[in-house]
């Protein structure tokens, strides 16, 4: 499949990605990969008079990465077509270069590529999405929606051996 981009002057800027046979799956940034409520804790008993800490300057570059998450990605890319799908936040308008940022610096440039960034997280088309909140249509996403930090899947771990037994 071929997308054309834009025009860099009067010549075309064309994009090519090989649109795969595999499951696609999509994975939530945000709580999945890195630890943002851990980042806004913090960032609000530093500042408790910051209402939206996420809005802060660099905000999303230093989040830590959650725990068995990019083991458990390059695990499933082995079997899936993996992309993130992430909500934005309104509240700063960074978050879409810091967001890609850290992507890029925890993934690799390749997975910055097959990033989305979408309000309702219902728009795609998917067979899978992992995510662990409900606040922005993943109870009406398509596939099967992986609740994240629930019981049935508490982490990672659980995640990994849950999606590699499906068929």
């Amino acid at each position: 499949m071929t997308f054309i981009i834009g025009k860099i002057g009067k010549t075309p800027y064309i994009y090519s990605m090989k649109v795969s046979d595999k499951k696609r799956v999509y994975v939530d940034m945000d709580g999945v990969l890195c630890n943002f409520y851990k980042a806004a804790k913090q960032a609000l008993t530093e500042n408790p008079n910051q209402k939206y800490p996420q809005s802060q300057w660099g905000f999303f570059l230093k989040l830590e990465e959650i725990p068995g998450a990019i083991e458990g990605f390059r695990k499933l890319e082995e079997k899936y077509d993996l992309w993130i799908l992430t909500r934005p936040s309104f509240r700063n308008v960074n978050c879409y270069t810091e967001k890609a940022q850290w992507i890029w610096d925890h993934l690799g440039f390749d997975i910055v590529e097959k990033t989305i960034m979408a309000p309702n997280k219902s728009f795609l088309k998917g067979d899978y999405l992992i995510d662990d909140m409900g606040n922005a249509g993943q109870e009406e996403f398509e596939g099967e929606w992986i609740h994240f930090k629930t019981e049935k899947f508490p982490n990672w771990e659980t995640v990994t051996e849950y999606l590699m037994s499906k068929d």
